[in-house]
């Protein structure tokens, strides 16, 4: 068997369908020969402390945390992925997931096209060599 993979899975504008379809192609029927370790990441972007003093705003913050949390562990339950890999981070996007995919080691991130644009806009991720766009799980096994 192949060294474990380790795979980000970035859920700020995850589907429920893009969930089932990713428990799917992780089920032991379409990768058996492979062992995958996945870890969810949910970014919450920072505001400036000059919103913290509209009261509104504190409020819409709070609310917006509360639904990232509930987000990332309704994702996490449906994946099966343990609480220790799930990963609430404020700040941005292209930092906060190339920076944790780093400290995890990640082999892949998966996230959506819109947020791959973001990540890639990134100098880190300008400095890879070796990224590929992976539209299929089964390329997972030529890498």
């Amino acid at each position: 068997m192949e060294s474990r993979k380790q795979v980000l899975i970035v859920t700020n504008s995850i589907t429920d369908e893009e969930v089932s379809q990713i428990k799917k192609a992780l089920s032991a029927d379409f990768t058996p020969k492979m062992s995958i370790k996945l870890s969810l990441v949910h970014v919450i972007p920072r505001l400036p402390t000059c919103y913290f003093n509209i009261p509104s705003m504190g409020m819409l913050v709070e609310k917006y945390y509360d639904e990232a949390k509930e987000s990332l562990t309704h994702v996490g339950k449906h994946l099966n992925v343990a609480k220790k890999d799930q990963w609430l981070i404020s700040g941005k996007m292209r930092t906060e997931v190339l920076r944790l995919a780093n400290k995890l080691g990640s082999n892949f991130i998966l996230t959506s096209a819109q947020q791959i644009k973001e990540l890639q806009r990134s100098l880190f991720f300008k400095n890879l060599r070796d990224y590929s766009q992976i539209k299929n799980i089964n390329q997972l096994e030529q890498l």
